[in-house]
């Protein structure tokens, strides 16, 4: 029975039609294309950029969006997907938890399809938990399940895992017979990648046979059938191109390949490349010594022919001579020493008279930082209580004199002006309390960071604000006060920027609390702007002296039209420096 494929998932997408799927999906206002854009987004960040907290975010936002669109399976496929890469932040249970609710959809649903796909994601998340007996029990039931639906897309999966099972056990010729099987698959179904991919491992696997002429030969046609699109894969064909070659002594197309595999950006250079290298330059030096040995050799012997002839009259001056070569030669090789200690010790006490220079820079920073914050906060922290104690009171003062005056004088209370300013005396008294609340969240002290950013948007929200869309993540008990105020003021900070100068539509505000790393998100589709270009101000100066304070980083990203996005990540396994201690002084980001 042939299961078709989820529409959109296997598609593989350009990062143009990444960008353009989610800008059809913000401008329509549409969940589905917005949560298959994020889907997408999040699957090439990984691959390409291998950037994998901004991947969880997408990942987790795309969730969101597939349960407001309601498609269900999609919805789950998602968070199945999610779950794999929630045990490297400390939430395995979780991760079992997730993909079992969408192995019971799916096998509810009747989906076999994405029951199978489910079951080899869940063999993963077992296998890094070192549950290996599960892992391989899942293993071999997402191999059968595989093989009695006779899809192409999992019966390439499943025949890809026992050829990489079979190459373990050293059994090249049946994973080679397998790997056509692969190959004849990609062709019929016309997925080109998975040819160029099987191409390779028949390639591979004749190279560990020992069958160069035949690796060599699917090596060629791997590198003639691969797209632009995989260039990770091409690297590995370039590189495997140059070790045959070398096997088969062909030192040109090897030194050829060499450099085709530098040349495309592989920053983690193999045993065997360096291997190979070394082994092309000592051949080529090998060749160049032994002429150089045969010259001298020739020469040796004229020299000996010479020396033979006029032994007796030179042999006192040629030691005498010698002597003094073998004097001045340890005398300049002293001397030389000498220099070269005196350079180095030279070069070590600047190195560390510019240490202690940058230590006193950055502790007299750390002071004046502290210092300016903290005096920040009690001056908020002041003007609060007089606004609450002192104004409030006079103002619940007059309130109250306000309506004993209308119970005693009737009159009053059908005067319009008298109602027009008990109504402004109600809105000053609110606003005082706002005012209030905003200089010194109570909530916070009381309650923590997360309620207290959640009672931030629940008092910001109203009409003529843009939408603001909540999410948190983890546990956020037992952060240090000092780093919980500072983030709050930095959340506080954003979400104005974006309701004041954006004018967005919608906001994200995201908390993500790991093991030892705490992250805020805040995201709008407003008008956006150049980072590099913008005006700092009192605001963007605040805000990066803050993340400086508390040890943490920030990255915006944002381009005209584009929305802004702003991840600040705070280390929680140490408290902020107090004044003395050396950090590391950050670029204040606009």
């Amino acid at each position: 029975m042939l299961i078709w494929a989820q529409p959109g998932f296997e598609d593989r997408l350009s990062f143009e039609q990444i960008q353009t799927l989610l800008a059809d999906g913000i401008s329509n206002r549409d969940p589905g294309k917005q949560a298959l854009g994020w889907y997408k987004w999040a699957i090439y960040r990984e691959q390409e950029t291998l950037n994998r907290d901004s991947a969880f975010q997408y990942l987790a936002r795309s969730v969101d969006l597939f349960l407001l669109a309601g498609d269900t399976t999609a919805y789950h496929r998602a968070r199945a997907e999610l779950a794999i890469r929630l045990p490297e932040r400390g939430m395995a249970e979780d991760a079992i938890e997730m993909q079992q609710e969408a192995l019971d959809y799916f096998r509810r649903t009747q989906n076999r399809r994405l029951e199978t796909l489910v079951l080899a994601q869940m063999a993963q998340v077992y296998q890094l938990q070192g549950d290996t007996a599960r892992a391989s029990a899942l293993k071999k039931a997402f191999r059968d399940k595989g093989l009695m639906l006779q899809d192409t897309f999992l019966l390439i999966t499943v025949f890809l895992d026992d050829v990489a099972r079979l190459q373990n056990e050293r059994n090249y010729r049946d994973a080679i017979s397998l790997a056509f099987r692969v190959l004849e698959l990609a062709r019929q179904s016309k997925r080109h990648e998975y040819g160029t991919l099987a191409e390779y491992q028949i390639g591979y696997l004749n190279k560990l046979a020992r069958d160069n002429y035949m690796a060599l030969r699917f090596f060629k046609r791997a590198e003639a059938s691969i797209s632009a699109a995989y260039d990770p894969l091409r690297r590995d064909i370039y590189r495997q191109l140059s070790a045959v070659y070398t096997e088969l002594d062909s030192l040109r197309p090897a030194l050829y390949y060499a450099t085709r595999h530098i040349e495309l950006g592989d920053t983690l250079l193999s045993r065997d490349r360096i291997a190979t290298s070394h082994r092309l330059a000592a051949q080529y030096g090998e060749k160049e010594r032994s002429r150089q040995l045969d010259e001298l050799k020739a020469r040796q012997e004229e020299l000996e022919l010479s020396k033979r002839q006029q032994r007796d009259f030179f042999y006192a001056i040629l030691l005498f001579f010698g002597a003094i070569i073998l004097a001045l030669f340890f005398m300049v090789r002293d001397y030389r020493h000498r220099l070269a200690t005196n350079r180095v010790i030279a070069e070590q006490n600047e190195k560390i008279n510019q240490q202690t220079i940058r230590q006193l820079e950055a502790n007299f920073r750390i002071e004046s930082m502290q210092s300016m914050l903290e005096g920040q906060e009690l001056e908020r922290k002041r003007i609060a209580t007089d606004l609450h104690d002192s104004l409030g009171g006079l103002l619940a003062a007059t309130k109250i004199r306000l309506e004993n005056l209308s119970g005693k004088v009737p009159e009053l209370s059908r005067n319009e002006e008298f109602s027009k300013v008990k109504d402004l005396l109600n809105d000053t008294i609110a606003e005082t309390r706002q005012i209030s609340r905003n200089l010194q969240p109570g909530s916070l002290h009381q309650f923590g960071l997360m309620k207290a950013v959640r009672d931030l948007i629940v008092r910001v929200r109203g009409d003529g604000v843009p939408t603001i869309d909540f999410q948190h993540f983890g546990e956020f008990e037992g952060i240090d006060h000092t780093v919980a105020l500072n983030c709050y003021r930095i959340v506080q900070e954003l979400l104005q920027n974006s309701i004041k100068h954006a004018k967005a539509t919608e906001i994200l505000v995201q908390l993500t609390r790991t093991e030892n790393e705490l992250a805020l998100l805040v995201e709008d589709n407003g008008l956006g702007y150049d980072p590099d270009t913008v005006t700092k101000g009192m605001g963007t100066d605040n805000l990066s002296q803050r993340v400086q304070f508390i040890r943490g980083d920030i990255s915006i990203q944002s381009a005209k039209g584009q929305g802004t996005s702003t991840m600040v990540t705070v280390p929680l396994d140490s408290r902020p420096p107090a004044p003395g201690t050396q950090v590391q002084a950050l670029s204040p980001t606009s």
